[in-house]
């Protein structure tokens, strides 16, 4: 026997051995469930499904399914709570056209050659193996085989989709009907079409139950087997799962969970569409708080999750569930200084922050509405939304580069955390953090806010290698004070007479001089170069140096194309937050790479 049978055998004993052991399990709580819950039936993927099972699968309480039993709750109340893990169309239907607001499914579309075939075959495989194919005209859903009948889906694709199909249907093997992960397990499923399969599920609702044809959450599909905690660990590790699915309007290769990110909720259909076009209305920006999320196709609008929610367009769960897809707003307790708690609501997601206890002095959330939230009359997420709604900031032409933005995630990340994670240079970051502080403090790229050199080393926006860098910066702002004289100096005067390091104290006054104009140290009002000259805080020899951009050295390397950079192409280059009004450097996201993921990568 070779080595890789061998290891087959092995592979499939353990798998049995883990499949008997789960199945005892189960077995034995299932017979604590009454079964009379058998009786109570509710339609699923594509066979009927008992109230029984879904207590299974954990969809299900015992008080409502006793319920049910009693009367008490009508099948067709309980059917529409579950239906995203029942009967809902939940993958990517079909496109939008940005330009003529309209929608053509995926088979149109490569007629049209709008998208690639091979795009369009992994989209459709998506659809087979979480649930349906799709119309988008009318969001209805068919099985592979019916789609094919009705023109929706042309024949070439058909024996493609009826093996995706199997995702849903189940993987038939020594007469059971196995899920994706231990089809892949059983080596009837090959691993990397499989984990595309499974990675597609998850996104559009959960793993699939094919004995149940259910879609359960990933934590209990691995309770049940269906999975397995490693497969769900590295789903999103570009080592061990590769991205199958392409944007169409970059070619970018994409998970679909991220593909699914950029869709539109089509209220007619109730169907999600990925735009193509050069609109790029739901690319995420920092320069705009929301992306459009909704469309109607009957009137050409289109508008936010919130917008359609307050015009009751959309229900709160689809609301809270597009939402979820851009923020996921967490309340946290803080102190400030003085020992005060205050509430602050942070967005795990892009990082932005309200203080809430702020955000009502400020007149931009009422008390009503914060008794509310507190008394759980209303989410997170809604709270949220009025407070961005009423906090649009104007543009600081004059910021400087408050911190880094990751256009894949939305993400704003300080400059040090980003230096950190490698996505941007140390020295660069250093760079930056001089600026902030020679022009009035180190910034929270969060909330917007400066702090002083030792407020942000507390606050961990720096570390103590970089607060002993900047801290002769932060005094150009503050104010030099001279050794024997205590008199305040100008960082020129600071400079001849050697307080001030010359090389860093032309760079602060560069610093200044780019983001409004140079500093008075004693009033902290911004000069004209010719002001400043009368005043003694520069000379005209630097004054006339520093107008000139040649003079400018190529400090920064640019974090997304790496070239070399002055302060002032970075500013230039900069977008502005959307949320605080400030520049923030963009940067590429990094592909990761670790022991662990190759590892797994090897053993996949």
């Amino acid at each position: 026997m070779s080595n890789n049978s061998y290891l087959q055998n092995l592979q499939n004993e353990d798998l049995s051995k883990i499949s008997a052991i789960l199945e005892e399990k189960q077995a034995k709580e299932v017979a604590l469930i009454p079964s009379e819950y058998d009786n109570i039936k509710f339609q699923g993927l594509r066979h009927d499904v008992t109230a029984k099972q879904l207590i299974e699968v954990k969809l299900l309480d015992l008080s409502t399914a006793e319920q049910l039993h009693s009367g008490k709750k009508a099948i067709a109340e309980v059917q529409k709570n579950l239906e995203n893990f029942l009967t809902k169309p939940t993958a990517i239907a079909g496109l939008y056209i940005e330009s003529s607001k309209g929608k053509v499914s995926f088979a149109s579309a490569a007629k049209q050659r709008i998208i690639e075939k091979a795009s369009v075959l992994a989209l459709l495989e998506a659809q087979a193996a979480t649930g349906f194919i799709i119309d988008p005209t009318a969001g209805q859903k068919y099985s592979v085989d019916d789609s094919v009948a009705k023109g929706l889906v042309d024949h070439e694709y058909k024996s493609r989709l009826l093996e995706a199909e199997k995702a849903v249907l189940g993987y038939l093997f020594s007469g059971k009907k196995l899920s994706v992960y231990q089809a892949i397990e059983t080596r009837i499923l090959e691993r990397q079409k499989g984990k595309s399969f499974i990675e597609a599920q998850i996104a559009s609702g959960g793993i699939i139950d094919p004995v149940r044809s259910v879609r359960v959450c990933p934590e209990v599909a691995v309770q049940l087997g269906l999975l397995n905690n490693t497969v769900l660990k590295f789903i999103y590790e570009h080592s061990s799962n590769k991205k199958v699915f392409q944007n169409p309007n970059n070619r970018q290769a994409m998970y679909y969970n991220d593909l699914l990110k950029l869709c539109l909720l089509d209220i007619g259909s109730k169907c999600f569409l990925l735009p193509v076009g050069e609109r790029k209305i739901t690319t995420p920006s920092a320069e705009k708080i929301h992306k459009i999320s909704v469309v109607d196709i009957t009137t050409g609008a289109e508008m936010t999750s919130y917008e359609a929610y307050k015009k009751s367009l959309i229900d709160k769960s689809t609301y809270l569930q597009l939402s979820g897809q851009e923020f996921q707003w967490k309340e946290s307790t803080c102190f400030d200084h003085h020992g005060n708690s205050y509430l602050v609501l942070t967005d795990l997601k892009t990082g932005m922050q309200f203080n809430i206890d702020e955000a009502l002095t400020d007149g931009k959330v009422d008390r009503m509405l914060v008794s509310q939230y507190k008394e759980g009359q209303i989410t997170a997420s809604e709270l949220a939304d009025v407070l961005l709604s009423n906090s649009k900031p104007q543009t600081d032409v004059n910021s400087p580069i408050a911190g880094v933005w990751l256009p894949e995630t939305n993400e704003r990340m300080p400059l040090l955390k980003a230096a950190r994670k490698n996505l941007v240079e140390r020295t660069t970051a250093l760079r930056c953090l001089e600026a902030q502080a020679s022009t009035g403090g180190i910034i929270d790229p969060f909330t917007g806010k400066r702090y002083s050199v030792a407020e942000a080393l507390q606050r961990e926006l720096i570390d103590e290698a970089s607060a002993k860098h900047v801290q002769q910066c932060e005094l150009v702002f503050t104010g030099i004070i001279h050794p024997v004289t205590k008199s305040v100096l100008s960082a020129v005067e600071a400079m001849n007479t050697n307080v001030l390091e010359k090389e860093m104290g032309t760079r602060c006054l560069e610093y200044q001089h780019l983001t409004g104009g140079l500093i008075d140290p004693k009033s902290h009002c911004r000069l004209s170069m010719e002001e400043a000259i009368k005043r003694g805080i520069i000379d005209a020899v630097t004054a006339t140096k520093m107008k000139n951009d040649k003079f400018y050295l190529k400090g920064i390397t640019c974090p997304k194309t790496k070239k070399k950079l002055t302060y002032k192409e970075a500013l230039d280059n900069a977008v502005f937050d959307c949320h605080t009004g400030l520049r923030l450097l963009e940067a590429a996201e990094l592909i990761s790479s670790g022991i662990s993921s190759l590892y797994f990568s090897s053993q996949s």
